[in-house]
């Protein structure tokens, strides 16, 4: 690999980029589904099928998602990214903040950041199961269809059991090693989340709120028509 300072940086960079909207997509679902109770229901009822569809959809998106970057099969994946950086060890020059230093940076010695990658292997391998179950779904329900799910696409659920929780413990691991070589590649911190307060909660938020004015009768006989802000 010519210039792998250079090449795996940028590397890193997409990959983070990549599993930071993958992330936001997920906890968007998760919005969503938080609606799903028994006070909540009649505002997400308002939007039923878009609702459906954007659950739908965004399922398969992270599933597809999750799967590619966590695949050693795959071109690009932190897998691949992981192998490579741990070869190119030393070219690739990390750092570390130590404030005795002149620069408050220090070199990380090859050795040692081999060791730090093998233990981010090694995390992820704890998760080895659910990633497993995860292309289950991406192979057998969502880039290809097997028969049994095509008939009976509800079947995946109790075949492939995957929890809210297990994904986010996942998530949760994956972000700390992505975070963890950033620090030392790019000498910056990087918070590991997309933030932004116009999500599925704001828009909801509205509909409840109008639901709320059109069934006030004392605002409704003082002369409020709802119908116009309708129009």
């Amino acid at each position: 690999m010519n210039n792998p300072k250079e090449i795996l940086r940028d590397y890193l960079d997409k990959i983070i980029h990549r599993f930071l909207n993958t992330k936001s997509i997920f906890h968007e679902l998760k919005r969503i589904n938080s609606w799903s109770t028994p006070e909540r229901i009649e505002t997400l009822n308002h939007g039923f099928h878009f609702f459906q569809l954007s659950t739908y959809s965004m399922t398969r998106i992270y599933m597809v998602e999750l799967a590619a970057i966590l695949s050693a099969r795959e071109e690009r994946s932190l897998i691949d990214w992981l192998k490579k950086a741990r070869e190119h060890a030393k070219s690739i020059s990390p750092t570390r903040y130590n404030p005795n230093c002149m620069d408050e940076r220090e070199p990380i010695k090859a050795e040692e950041y081999q060791s730090i990658i093998d233990k981010n292997q090694s995390e992820l391998d704890n998760h080895k199961i659910l990633i497993n179950q995860i292309k289950a779904w991406r192979d057998k329900l969502i880039a290809h269809i097997d028969k049994k799910y095509f008939n009976e696409p509800s079947a995946i659920y109790q075949d492939y059991q995957i929890s809210n929780t297990e994904i986010d413990q996942l998530i949760e691991a994956v972000s700390k090693i992505l975070h963890e070589h950033y620090l030392y590649l790019f000498n910056a911190d990087l918070r590991m989340e997309i933030l932004s307060e116009m999500n599925v909660d704001s828009v909801l938020n509205y509909v409840r709120a109008f639901q709320r004015i059109r069934n006030d009768k004392e605002l409704i006989n003082s002369g409020f028509r709802p119908v116009e802000y309708l129009d």
